[in-house]
């Protein structure tokens, strides 16, 4: 039988986006829209390295503050792969380590990362997935469950233009169980699973950790949209992770209502999304700027070193401004 797992094994493959908390020996996988704001969040706090007042010097586009804990210099964690290979291969199976992943029903995680990367346009690699996915609309009214299932048609048609994004990627892509041995492993969807995180964190810390909701979307949940042809074209976008992990194949209707949003609400939602454009503007204007600056540096240290015959600026260890 065919594993439902990619087949690459390097460590960039199976833990490229792990992180570790050296202090409390624990190490964490996150998978987009499975609460891993809600997760980075705890186990920075827990480690003692979450920095919020350095969220002002961002420049990055960020579109609330709670989403600003991706960034590692908010967070402060390490990434496992950032480690001697050696290393981290020991804590991936090291007994004194908790490895933690988190899972999620794909077919509300697909449509969590609908309403985000595509609905809400949050930033990403979704250029052409967007463009795939023109909303619906009945008298200027964005229609949810028509637009829901035009996405569902897309990503199955073209899915490459759709896991160039991580959001869309399948869980099994990032939490390799097949390779690294993960002895906490929950359901973020299931009640009481968050807990288990925050008694670990709290007891390995020594601090009252608790689960905080973040990134909510508007409201509305995926049986409210989806009707069983768009579960179907879903379920075969993500047959590995039912394969991989055992998830409940749920029923639909095999049809939905329409779910219309108002008038005022669909202009909020254009408003919205200009809004996002424009700070993604301006976040890369300025990323522009730090970057011609820091190049400028660069060439500036290329001549000096020249004229010096390499005297100035010889020790690499050192980092100069």
């Amino acid at each position: 039988m065919t594993s439902p797992f990619p087949a690459d094994r390097r460590l960039a493959a199976i833990a490229g986006t792990t992180l570790i908390a050296p202090s409390l020996k624990v190490m964490y996988t996150p998978t987009t829209k499975v609460a891993c704001s809600t997760i980075k969040l705890m186990l920075a706090q827990a480690e003692g390295t979450h920095r919020p007042e350095l969220i002002e010097s961002l420049i990055t586009a960020n579109i609330s503050r709670s989403q600003t804990i991706h960034n590692p210099v908010i967070s402060g964690l390490t990434r496992l792969v950032d480690l001697p290979e050696h290393e981290a291969r020991r804590i991936l199976a090291d007994p004194e380590w908790v490895r933690i992943a988190a899972l999620r029903d794909p077919l509300a995680r697909s449509y969590s990362a609908w309403e985000n990367r595509i609905f809400m346009r949050a930033p990403g690699k979704t250029d052409k997935a967007i463009e795939l996915c023109k909303d619906v609309l009945v008298d200027g009214r964005i229609d949810m469950a028509a637009s829901f299932a035009l996405f569902a048609k897309m990503i199955a048609e073209n899915t490459n233009d759709f896991t160039i994004d991580h959001h869309f990627l399948p869980q099994c892509h990032v939490v390799r169980t097949d390779v690294i041995d993960y002895n906490m492993l929950i359901r973020v969807d299931v009640p009481g699973e968050m807990a288990k995180i925050e008694k670990l964190l709290s007891e390995r810390s020594g601090k009252t950790i608790t689960a905080s909701r973040l990134n909510e979307g508007t409201g509305i949940k995926v049986h409210d949209v989806c009707d069983m042809h768009s579960r179907n074209r879903l379920m075969a976008v993500y047959h590995m992770d039912y394969e991989a992990f055992g998830f409940e194949r749920k029923s639909f209707p095999e049809t939905v209502e329409p779910h219309l949003l108002s008038v005022r609400e669909t202009q909020l939602v254009h408003l919205l999304r200009q809004a996002v454009e424009r700070l993604q503007g301006i976040s890369e204007a300025a990323q522009m700027r730090v970057g011609l600056r820091y190049g400028a540096r660069q060439i500036r240290k290329s001549l000096i070193r020249y004229a010096t015959f390499g005297r100035a600026f010889n020790n690499r260890r050192k980092i100069y401004w």
